[in-house]
């Protein structure tokens, strides 16, 4: 009996263990290089019964063109692409904070997974001088979304919860940043590249 003791002590603490485990994490988002470009942005989220109410805007004052990366792709049930301005990216920070965002990600750096190719964001050139608004709804609850989906090879990754507060973030780079080809398509990737040169302008944190 003691030997039989033993070995389910020792399934359950390994069962412990595994249970201990960290929960997936974002991956990293690393920081720009450089200064942010001179611009004015305002936004602000307003929290529905059953969606946020998001308005944005930007004025370009940096002397040269600038990138909005602020066509998320939307999809139909189908798997057709669909013009939506109310698609955006969801995902978790700390302290139960959830960032609302039209912006770039970089690829996650993991040896569990593979890509073959790089999600794509559309974009929007903002002239010197010039504005560009926005105002769209999001539905709640809100549910993760990243260009890379919600597994990088650790499990799903999944929002803070409970979800505290919530903010809105839009990601902005300089078009000479960009090569011809995506300044002349307005598809940016979603890689390092990009965000090494992208600037986020956010909206003050609202409670949920």
């Amino acid at each position: 009996m003691s030997r039989v003791l033993a070995t389910v002590l020792a399934l359950v603490g390994l069962g412990g263990c595994a249970s201990a485990r960290p929960a997936p994490a974002e991956p990293a988002d690393p920081a720009p290089t450089g200064a942010a470009p001179a611009v004015d942005f305002t936004a602000s989220v307003q929290v529905g019964a059953d969606a946020l109410t998001i308005s944005y805007r930007l004025v370009n004052h940096s002397g040269g063109d600038l990138v909005a990366l602020n066509r998320v792709p939307a999809f139909s049930s189908g798997g057709a692409q669909l013009e939506n301005p109310g698609a955006v990216y969801v995902t978790g920070a700390a302290g139960g904070r959830v960032e609302v965002a039209k912006r770039a990600f970089a690829m996650p750096q993991t040896d569990k997974m593979s890509w073959n190719h790089a999600a794509l964001v559309g974009a929007t050139v903002v002239h010197d001088g010039q504005p560009v608004t926005e105002e769209f709804t999001v539905e709640l609850p809100l549910h993760r979304s990243h260009p890379y989906g919600d597994d990088i090879g650790d499990g799903p990754i999944a929002l803070p919860s409970p979800v505290t507060e919530v903010v809105f973030c839009l990601g902005v780079v300089p078009a000479a940043s960009l090569p011809p080809a995506v300044r002349e398509s307005l598809n940016v990737p979603h890689l390092s590249a990009t965000t090494a040169s992208q600037h986020l302008f956010c909206s003050p944190p609202v409670k949920l």
